[in-house]
């Protein structure tokens, strides 16, 4: 039988091959020419694009070597589908894309082919398409909380656009901001599926959404990102009735759809790749209160931290339990020596380095129970062994080192350092070395009568990326954010430039930047 299959799998793989146009890339050819012999075009690559509803989008591509004999055609599909063989959408058959966009709100593919005609052989290049109904998209996201209510702050990455009180002004309903202080707000691109109810009465599920996850130490609400319409408040989002105290969320992959909550200790979570309306279920089983910080790889497992057992924990989207990490192996070479379950130390704080696509990073800051005395552990958690022994080091700080006090800090992607703030307006550094004469030091001071709330390191490798420090201050007269260059990977200092500032009203405590 399996002989048969594949003789009729080989057959229809020649007969495909016999009817479809050819890719001048393709190598599968048994008298296989040069492509540039054959189609002497290049077209370079196109940029990412974002477009509102109804906007013109036009694009000049860098083409090559054409000879206007060629044909043209710019042309759409759904990045994502539920299950199905995606649309193709032609939006234009000239050289020049300039046209307004039609298409529903959501995420595609867009392409841009260049054909011969007589040969039937083509150069595409693709890149990346979001319409959205706003101009609410890439950029910052400053999270404030004014007279006990929660909203935001949106700049775009160019620093041109400023909305204020976007959940005053732009969220339907109007004045959709949340009761409490402000506490996380984060970004989930695909996979998000809500129930709507039309004027009939008729339920339909609108799939594949990008939304905004917002909470507060009161509420947590769920926006549509390209609408700024409320898609849920906090008791639309469990399938029971549960105590509203969030505390975190985190989205682990963009590509998958997985959203992990901690709200009053209990840690839910959603299967991305599953079928579901975007409601969490019961919480992981267990006799458990988990920290607020969790650290994940860009797939579905978290590492947390229980502050009843005093234990990390490893949990998937898809299973219902908390799974303890394991011990350290007795060959191991140079052992740490200290158990990351039933430990004597409490965690204080597990600061984000690096999340990348099968590993994360961290430093988890402990303080011993016994004798009061804290500790910096370097954690690492894998996707393909989620529970494997989670430290790297575990070393003293010593006494007269001030980071383990400091309400704010912030972790870099690569480095053995931890940035923390002192005095309100001071930025200090801590270096995680032994032998080192002096541990920490004054970076910079902040001007006088604004104290900071947070700070966090965001970098991307590439032509295109960054290395930033960036830090909210809030003071008498609003929030303020400064941008630092630093100076480079393991580095903490930051260059001579002038930081890129922001300001806005209320008290801001949480950043996002997409």
């Amino acid at each position: 039988m399996k002989h048969i299959k594949l003789i009729i799998l080989l057959l229809a793989g020649g007969l495909i091959s016999l009817f479809a146009p050819s890719c001048i890339n393709d190598t599968g050819n048994y008298e296989y020419e040069d492509a540039s012999k054959i189609l002497p075009v290049t077209v370079a690559d196109l940029p990412e694009t974002t477009v509102i509803v109804g906007n013109v989008l036009k694009i000049v591509p860098e083409v090559s070597n054409d000879n206007g004999n060629y044909t043209y055609s710019w042309f759409v599909t759904p990045s994502v589908t539920a299950g199905i063989l995606p649309q193709k959408t032609i939006l234009s058959t000239e050289r020049t894309l300039d046209v307004p966009i039609k298409l529903d709100v959501g995420s595609y593919f867009l392409s841009f082919e260049v054909r011969n005609p007589e040969l039937n052989i083509y150069v595409r290049k693709q890149t990346d398409l979001r319409v959205t109904a706003s101009d609410i998209v890439n950029g910052w996201y400053v999270l404030k909380d004014i007279n006990n209510e929660t909203d935001f702050d949106y700049i775009n990455r160019e620093g041109t656009l400023r909305v204020s009180d976007v959940l005053l002004n732009r969220a339907t309903p109007e004045n959709s901001r949340l009761k409490g202080t402000a506490v996380q707000i984060t970004y989930q691109s695909q996979r998000y599926y809500q129930l709507v109810t039309d004027a009939e009465g008729k339920v339909t599920t609108l799939a594949n959404q990008q939304v905004l996850h917002i909470l507060s130490s009161q509420d947590i609400k769920v926006f549509n990102a390209n609408t700024m319409g409320l898609f849920k408040n906090f008791e639309d989002i469990f399938y029971g009735p549960e105590i509203c105290n969030p505390q975190s969320i985190k989205i682990p992959s963009a590509g998958y759809g997985d959203i992990f909550l901690i709200n009053d200790g209990k840690i839910y979570a959603l299967f991305g790749m599953g079928a579901n309306v975007g409601k969490l279920s019961a919480p992981k089983i267990g006799f458990y209160s988990m920290h607020s910080d969790m650290l994940s790889p860009s797939f579905s497992n978290m590492l947390c931290f229980d502050m009843v057992s005093r234990s990390f924990f490893s949990t998937t989207s898809s299973g219902n339990t908390i799974n303890p990490m394991n011990e350290e192996s007795a060959s191991a070479v140079n052992p740490i020596g200290v158990s990351p379950t039933n430990m004597p130390y409490t965690l204080v704080n597990l600061l984000k380095r690096a999340e990348d696509a099968l590993t994360a990073s961290g430093y988890a800051l402990m303080q011993d129970e016994r004798t009061n005395q804290y500790f910096l552990a370097s954690v690492t958690f894998s996707y393909m062994s989620s529970t494997a022994y989670p430290f790297l080091s575990f070393n003293p700080i010593p006494v007269e080192c001030k980071m383990p006090l400091a309400e704010v800090k912030a972790a870099p992607y690569s480095g053995n350092f931890v940035y923390y703030a002192e005095n309100g307006n001071q930025v200090w550094v801590y270096r995680d070395a032994e032998g080192l004469a002096q541990r920490e030091n004054k970076l910079l001071d902040l001007p006088a009568g604004e104290t900071i709330s947070y700070m966090t390191c965001l970098y991307a490798a590439g032509a295109t990326g960054y290395n930033y420090l960036v830090i909210l201050t809030n003071s008498a007269s609003g929030w303020k954010m400064y941008i630092y260059n630093v100076l480079g990977l393991g580095n903490p200092e930051l260059t001579n430039d002038a930081p890129v500032t922001y300001t806005g009203t209320g008290n801001a405590r949480f950043v996002m930047y997409r």
